[in-house]
Parts: structure tokens; C-alpha cells; sequence
């Protein structure tokens, strides 16, 4: 199974806090206390630079995006040019095959090593560039995925584009909201 990457850091001093709204502002029925009746944490992001350092929100290249709900930080992609380039782990063309060789957090399946082409290898790739400041990123989970979900524009892609630009909205991109937990 091929993937797409995001890779989210979340902060030592973060623990599990508020949920994002979802943005759902369209009711599809006449009954009152649907979400899109609500607007409680409504999604907030701060662009960072590649040091971590809060950038303005006008800000025309930033690196990294921090959920200012949640406090988690995700990697953004660059580069989206069609051609990968695993040596920059940030290239939004680049596709990673699952793979974790911890049982600990593999499911049960570690799946198959690739040559700088899987997961294990993109996270590995960060860490040891110390990005961001930080050397302890790991992949999300399928709930901090759909935290960064815009369920007001629910096609292509359904992310907020102000802050990812770059991500790419095609059958291997929506792939990356399953992994093994």
C-alpha cells in the first residue's frame, strides 16, 4: 500500500485537549444541536519558520504548521513539481510505503522496508535533521488527521489550502488516513 506523508510532533508538554471544531457550517435538515449549529474551538493555525518560530499569518513561506487547538505541529510540503526527491523529505510528490518495525506500534504488521521509500525512512529523515527544532516526530494518528480535516470544503482537498498548500488531493493522498494504530 503506498502512502503520502504528514508528519506531526506533539509538544512534551501537550496532552489530549480540545477537539477542533470540524467547520460543518451546513445544516441538512431543520433540526436544532447538528454541528453545524455550533462553533466551539473553531481551527486556528499559526505558520512556523524552519526553526519552530511563529510567523506572521501573511507570511509567504513558512515550514511547519502549528494547531493552535490541539498544540500539535505538522510538516509542510514543498516542491510540488510532479517529480519526487527523497532527498528532500518535505517534496509533496514523494509516496512512502507503510512500514514500522516496532511491535509496539505497528499493529501487528510492520509490513515491508523500502530503500529511503518508506515510512520508518521519512520519519528517521526528520528526526536526524532535527526539524523544526525537534527530533521525536512521528507519523499522526487517525484522529489528529481528521483534526486538520476541513469539513467545509470537503473536495480536493479537504485541508485548510491557507496553510498546507501543497497538499495533493488524489487516490494516494486520501490513502494517508488509515494507518495501523
Amino acid at each position: 500500500m503506498i502512502f503520502t506523508t504528514m508528519a506531526v510532533f506533539m509538544p512534551c508538554h501537550a496532552s489530549a485537549g480540545p477537539v477542533p471544531d470540524t467547520d460543518q457550517t451546513t445544516s441538512y435538515t431543520n433540526t436544532f444541536g447538528e454541528d453545524s449549529d455550533y462553533t466551539i474551538d473553531p481551527p486556528s493555525f499559526t505558520k512556523l519558520d524552519e526553526n519552530g518560530n511563529d510567523l506572521p499569518d501573511t507570511a509567504e513561506s513558512w515550514a511547519l504548521v502549528r494547531d493552535n487547538v490541539t498544540e500539535l505541529i505538522w510538516e509542510l510540503k514543498n516542491s510540488k513539481d510532479g517529480t519526487k526527491d527523497y532527498s528532500n523529505p518535505h517534496d509533496a510528490n514523494n509516496v512512502y510505503t507503510w512500514y514500522d518495525s516496532n511491535p509496539a506500534t505497528n499493529g501487528g504488521n510492520a509490513s515491508t522496508p523500502g530503500d529511503g521509500t518508506d515510512t520508518k525512512d521519512f520519519i528517521n529523515q526528520l528526526n536526524s535533521g532535527n526539524f523544526g527544532g525537534f527530533s521525536d516526530w512521528r507519523l499522526p494518528n487517525i484522529k489528529e488527521l481528521q483534526y486538520v480535516v476541513d469539513y467545509g470544503n470537503i473536495y480536493n482537498p479537504s485541508i485548510d489550502t491557507g496553510y498546507f498548500p501543497n497538499t495533493i488531493s488524489d487516490f494516494a493522498s486520501l490513502l494517508v488516513f488509515y494507518f495501523p494504530c
